[in-house]
């Protein structure tokens, strides 16, 4: 699997921007990326040490619509939140590759 592959998008919501004050970055990553192939991505594309990465799932889930909406589906996704060392400030928009 590509590096560029594994991360697919940061997390923008107003909860993770808050956490990353602390230090801790959020991403949605692929279903089958394990903990060492997202740290090793993330130190690659970013530049910086992550101490710690933390993995959850969240289920796909269904909506029903109203009068003539069909069913909606949202996909199952997997959440990432990686800590780094210090509170060094990181834009996640704007990857620094390290070659």
């Amino acid at each position: 699997m590509n590096t560029f592959d594994i991360i697919l998008r940061p997390v923008i919501t107003e909860k993770a921007t808050a956490s990353e004050k602390e230090g801790k970055y959020q991403f949605f990553v692929r279903k089958n990326a394990t903990k060492i192939d997202i740290r090793e991505a993330f130190e690659k594309i970013y530049g910086i040490e992550a101490v710690k990465v933390n993995v959850m799932r969240t289920a796909a889930k269904t909506k029903i619509g109203r009068i003539r909406r069909p069913v909606m589906k949202k996909h199952e996704l997997k959440k990432v939140i990686v800590t780094t060392k210090g509170k060094k400030t990181l834009d996640v928009t704007k990857p620094k590759v390290k070659s």
